[in-house]
């Protein structure tokens, strides 16, 4: 009994060891990356230590993290800021719901397509509720300032006439700002899930989840909710509609996601080596940034808008 424990207190102070050292290195190597960046080690953990201490794990990680921050403890002129504990507290909250989703489906609780569809669901309640009772309730005239200024820049640096943006532009663009985060996150993070699941199993290491993400469908229902949600968003003239667009964006994820899908299918197809596919998609994300991101999620529209009339015309 006192082996085992003792083995079980092995594993978990080395579980946050790796996740403290790796978390600070990435803080330290690219303060802006890091909000894309920080759920890598949390999976990584996730994937090898057993679920009791994961959640172990994140729970004694934020709470030194939090007394970084309320302490100003610098590491080699490293602050650990307010917004560094924000971003590593939102992105271990929602990396643990989305590895407890996933021992539902290795339980066959829940379908694959179920765990994406349902962590979507849980960001976009996070997202609704933040806005609702902060986001959405305070003054925003410091960002709205900057907004301003970034892109009476673009207009001195260049021959842009100067109602490029409006007043009522700059605040729709600042409403909009966590759910356009929201899905950036989650994208980034099943990204980041499954490069590192690629990553383990390069070194072989048995990982706890794997998730058959190809046979994802997004349903008939979901579609026309979605479609229903952009039409409302774009009549509703109060203040509805911001959390109209909001939830627009975020479902938008799933059909993300389907072109995500699509996108894997592709690569997966052609004959070369996975290091050199890993390295397209990041040249690809580096030089066509948003345009990419347009590219598949009009992918993952048709492709779903044709699955449904498939569907129909059976």
């Amino acid at each position: 009994m006192f082996l085992k424990r003792n083995k079980n207190f092995i594993v978990l102070f080395y579980s946050v060891i790796l996740i403290l050292s790796s978390e600070t290195l990435l803080l330290r190597l690219s303060p802006n990356l890091f909000p894309i960046l920080c759920s890598i080690p949390l999976i990584f953990a996730g994937q090898i230590v057993s679920s009791k201490k994961f959640f172990s794990s994140i729970i004694i990680t934020n709470i030194i993290f939090f007394f970084f921050y309320i302490n100003d403890f610098y590491f080699f002129n490293l602050k650990f800021s307010l917004r560094f504990f924000l971003n590593y507290f939102t992105t271990s909250t929602l990396v643990f719901f989305l590895f407890r989703l996933l021992d539902s489906y290795k339980k066959n609780i829940i379908s694959s397509e179920k765990v994406i569809i349902f962590f979507n669901f849980f960001v976009l309640s996070l997202l609704l509720i933040f806005n609702f009772f902060y986001y959405y309730q305070i003054d925003h005239q410091e960002l709205r300032n900057f907004i301003s200024q970034f892109f009476s820049n673009i207009i001195r640096n260049s021959n842009l006439q100067e109602n490029i943006i409006s007043e009522e532009g700059i605040d729709f663009l600042i409403k909009i700002i966590p759910s356009l985060n929201s899905f950036v996150l989650m994208t980034f993070l099943i990204i980041n899930f499954f490069l590192t699941n690629i990553i383990l199993k390069k070194i072989n290491f048995t990982i706890n989840y794997s998730i058959e993400f190809r046979k994802f469908f997004l349903s008939p229902k979901i579609f026309l909710i979605f479609n229903i949600l952009i039409l409302l968003s774009i009549l509703l003239t109060n203040e509805l509609k911001f959390y109209f667009f909001s939830t627009v964006i975020v479902l938008s994820f799933l059909i993300f996601y389907q072109g995500l899908i699509y996108s894997y299918k592709f690569l997966n197809s052609l004959n070369i080596n996975t290091l050199l596919k890993i390295l397209i998609i990041f040249l690809l994300f580096i030089f066509l940034g948003y345009v990419l991101f347009l590219i598949i999620f009009l992918s993952g529209y048709y492709l779903s808008l044709k699955r449904i009339i498939t569907k129909v015309s059976e």
